[in-house]
């Protein structure tokens, strides 16, 4: 017997796929990281999060979506203590 697939789970499938291929200009980029341009152009230079580009000028620079939701998470502060010292900073 063949499984029935929902619109619901169509529905996700759709989203993950444009997620995976969503490119975002600089200036939306930042905003999402709630940074600068130049801050995010500073954390590509130093390799720490990925840019895409299609011609040689750093207006054309673009982000996958999905990557910069990848690079918030590992931003996750994980313990109460780090939220702590961070605090006391």
């Amino acid at each position: 017997m063949k499984e029935r697939i929902t619109r619901p789970e169509i529905s996700a499938y759709k989203r993950e796929k444009l997620d995976q291929t969503v490119l975002v200009r600089l200036d939306e980029a930042a905003a999402i990281l709630a940074v600068s341009t130049r801050t995010l152009q500073r954390r590509v230079d130093e390799g720490r999060i990925t840019a895409y580009n299609d011609n040689k000028t750093k207006k054309g620079i673009r982000f996958l979506a999905s990557e910069l939701s990848e690079y918030v998470k590992k931003m996750k502060i994980d313990t109460s203590s780090e939220l702590e010292s961070l605090q006391n900073f």
